[in-house]
């Protein structure tokens, strides 16, 4: 399904957030892949210990925006049941 851009947007938002975790919280097993931010093509085509690396930043991306308010704020309504297009990768 395709990309839309206010899943760039919300991707960009949830890398930043993450990246910023990393960064305060000095967790050393993650700084190399917050060096560059990947676009969420990128991300989507994300493989081994990277891909697993780059899905540890969305959780905390994730955790800082819930704990913040500020994924629910701007989300209108949007449900990941409810989504018509592809979910970010979980971690298995």
């Amino acid at each position: 399904m395709p990309i839309i851009e206010s899943d760039r947007i919300l991707f960009k938002r949830v890398w930043t957030a993450g990246a910023k975790a990393v960064t305060e919280n000095r967790i050393s097993a993650l700084l190399d892949v917050t060096l560059n931010t990947p676009t969420l093509e990128q991300y989507q085509d994300g493989y081994g210990q990277r891909m697993t690396d780059m899905i540890k930043v969305v959780q905390l991306g994730i955790a800082q925006l819930r704990g913040s308010k500020e994924l629910a704020e701007s989300e209108p309504a949007h449900t990941p049941a409810s989504s018509s297009h592809r979910p970010l990768k979980r971690a298995s």
